[in-house]
C-alpha cells in the first residue's frame, strides 16, 4: 500500500421522549453481560406486517441511508430484524436494539431510550404508538432522535475501547504545546508536531487513519465559512501531506461530490462546524490516493482561538464507514487544557 509521507409526530398528539438508565439482572459484577453484535448493527423487532408495510420502507430509508462524505455507497446502519415473539435472551443481548410496541388506550406515543439494559454497553429504543396504523408517522416524526441515539452509542464505544488503549505520550505533547488533550489509541505516531499544526497517524498494511489539529487567533467569524474552511485545510496540507512523489499533495477533492458544511455542538464551544468530503492527491499522475475527511473547526474561548480537529482515511480496498467513525471518536474526544507553553495565545478574550 502506498504510505503518506512526511517531506414525532406528525400527526395531532405529541411525542413523548423518555431516557432511563438501567442496571440489568442476573449475570456477574453489576449484573450485566457483554454486549454482542457487530459496529453499526442495529436489531429491529417489530412485526411481519410492520416490516413489510410503510414502517419497513421508512426504517430501511433512514437507517440504510448512504452515509455522506464516503466514496463509495455505505449504510449509515446494518440493519436485521425479528418478530416479538422470538425476541428473547439471545437477541436480547445485541448492542443497538429498536422496538416497535403499540399502547393502546394511550394518547401520546411514546419514544422510550434505556442504556445497559439486558448487556453492557447497549443502546435500547423503544418507539411505541396508540396504534398500528400510526406507527409510521410515530417513527417518521422520531426519526432524528433515534439516529442520534444510535450513534451517540457508537460513539461512546468507540471511545471507550480507544481510552482503554490509549497512548498517553501522545496526548500529553499535544497538551503541553497546543492546550488541548485527546484520545489516541496505541498505533498512532506523530508525523508532524508544531505549536500550531500537528498530524498523527496510523498506518497497517491495508489502510491509514490521520488527524491533523491546527489552530489559529480568532479574527472574524469568516474563520466559520466554508469557503474560509476549505482554504485553510489545503493550506495545511499542501504544506505537509505529500504522497510518494514530490511534487504531489493531498487537497480537497469537490470535483465530484461536493463537501457537506453543517454547524454543530462541540462540548465546551460555543460554535463550531462540521465539513464531511473527499480528499485526494494532486500535483503528479502517478499518485491516486484518496479517501473521505471529517473535520470539526470550532470557537475556544478560553485562548480566543480557533481550533479544528480534521481526520481522514486512506483505505483503498477496505469499508471506509467504521474506520472513519473511529477517528471521528478521537476528534470528539478533544479538550481544552491549561498551559503555560501555548506559543501565542492568550487566555480569556
Amino acid at each position: 500500500m502506498k504510505r503518506l509521507f512526511l517531506k414525532f409526530f406528525a400527526v395531532c398528539t405529541p411525542l413523548l421522549v423518555t431516557l432511563v438508565s438501567c442496571k440489568g439482572t442476573g449475570g456477574q459484577g453489576d449484573g450485566l453481560i457483554s454486549s454482542s453484535g457487530r459496529s453499526s448493527e442495529v436489531l429491529v423487532v417489530c412485526t411481519e406486517a410492520e416490516w413489510q408495510g410503510v414502517l419497513g420502507d421508512s426504517l430501511r430509508a433512514v437507517l440504510e441511508e448512504p452515509v455522506v462524505g464516503l466514496p463509495q455507497t455505505e449504510p449509515m446502519f446494518r440493519v436485521s430484524r425479528i418478530t416479538p415473539d422470538r425476541f428473547g435472551p439471545i437477541y436480547q443481548k445485541q448492542r443497538n436494539i429498536l422496538q416497535f410496541k403499540v399502547m393502546e388506550g394511550e394518547t401520546n406515543s411514546r419514544l422510550l431510550v434505556e442504556k445497559n439494559k439486558w448487556a453492557r454497553p447497549q443502546m435500547c429504543i423503544t418507539l411505541s404508538a396508540v396504534s398500528a396504523d400510526s406507527m409510521a408517522a410515530a417513527f417518521s416524526a422520531a426519526k432524528e432522535r433515534i439516529v442520534g441515539y444510535l450513534m451517540q452509542g457508537e460513539m461512546a464505544r468507540f471511545q471507550r475501547a480507544q481510552h482503554a488503549q490509549q497512548d498517553a505520550h501522545l496526548n500529553t505533547l499535544l497538551q503541553k504545546n497546543c492546550a488541548l488533550s485527546m484520545v489516541f489509541p496505541e498505533g498512532f505516531i506523530y508525523a508532524v508536531h508544531r505549536p500550531d499544526f500537528c498530524w498523527l497517524r496510523k498506518e497497517t498494511k491495508y489502510w491509514g487513519q490521520h488527524v491533523m489539529v491546527y489552530t489559529e487567533p480568532y479574527v472574524s467569524e469568516n474563520q466559520f465559512s466554508p469557503e474560509y474552511i476549505a482554504a485553510l485545510r489545503n493550506r495545511h496540507t499542501k504544506q505537509y501531506v505529500q504522497g510518494s512523489a514530490d511534487s504531489s499533495r493531498a487537497q480537497i477533492d469537490d470535483r465530484y461530490y461536493p463537501v457537506t458544511y453543517n454547524p454543530c455542538t462541540f462540548p465546551n464551544s460555543p460554535y463550531a462546524m462540521e465539513a464531511r468530503g473527499l480528499w485526494g492527491l494532486f500535483g503528479h499522475p502517478g499518485d491516486m490516493m484518496g479517501g473521505p475527511f471529517v473535520s470539526y473547526t470550532l470557537l475556544d474561548t478560553h485562548y480566543n482561538r480557533v481550533v479544528t480537529v480534521d481526520g481522514f482515511l486512506y483505505a483503498p480496498s477496505d469499508p471506509k464507514r467504521d474506520l472513519l467513525r473511529q477517528v471521528e471518536a478521537i476528534l470528539k474526544s478533544l479538550k481544552v487544557t491549561d498551559s503555560v507553553e501555548v506559543l501565542g495565545a492568550k487566555k480569556g478574550r
